[in-house]
């Protein structure tokens, strides 16, 4: 299908981020109610944890469908600034965060040239997003004032979250609605037309 952009593909980008800037406001929120009900028990960081996986989704989606260099960065950055646009307490933090999502979650499969796309590709990605996007909290973040056995918790919890959003719930996300035809001319279709061949 080659890497150049069409209007098509600007369309879904634009729409994906959309919804899943809805999707990522509505986990902050209820991620600050579980930051709060841990808070007494030393654990409220780990209130937003589970969600963590929902927000690589954007990547994760327009990665797998489009399968262009730069479809995962520039879905997660949009739906990022679109979040933030919403009413995201956290303020325009958030778009730095969503471009180190993007790079976070893409980077595993340009280092693959942009060739696999299979589900051990994706749970690769999310668990590298996983590591890299917990670098930047340190940093940015403050996670660096965390008692590491926290901090290990919040990794693993982290990334299991992104394994079941973005390596498994997204593909068959992606995957069920090539199968209905929502997707036709887009990469991903291809690839489930070769399995109902098969």
């Amino acid at each position: 299908m080659g890497n150049s952009w069409k209007l098509k593909d600007v369309l879904l980008i634009a729409i994906s981020a959309v919804l899943f800037g809805v999707i990522y406001l509505g986990c902050t929120y209820i991620g600050g109610i579980f930051y709060g009900l841990l808070t007494p028990v030393g654990m409220a960081s780990l209130g937003y944890e589970p969600f963590y996986g929902i927000y690589f989704m954007a990547a994760a989606f327009g990665i797998y469908v489009m399968r262009k260099p730069g479809t995962g960065l520039i879905a997660e950055l949009l739906a990022a600034v679109l979040e933030c646009l919403y009413g995201n307490y956290f303020g325009p933090i958030i778009i730095l965060s969503g471009l180190v999502q993007g790079l976070g979650f893409e980077l595993i499969i340009a280092l693959k040239g942009y060739k696999k796309y299979d589900r051990a590709t994706m749970i690769e990605a999310a668990v590298v997003c996983s590591v890299v996007t917990m670098i930047y909290n340190l940093f940015i973040s403050g996670y660096n004032q965390i008692a590491v056995p926290v901090l290990a918790i919040m990794m693993v919890v982290r990334i299991i979250s992104a394994i079941i959003f973005c390596g498994i719930v997204t593909p068959i996300l992606a995957d069920g609605l090539a199968k209905a035809g929502v997707l036709k001319g887009y990469a991903v279709a291809g690839d489930v037309s070769e399995d109902l061949e098969d």
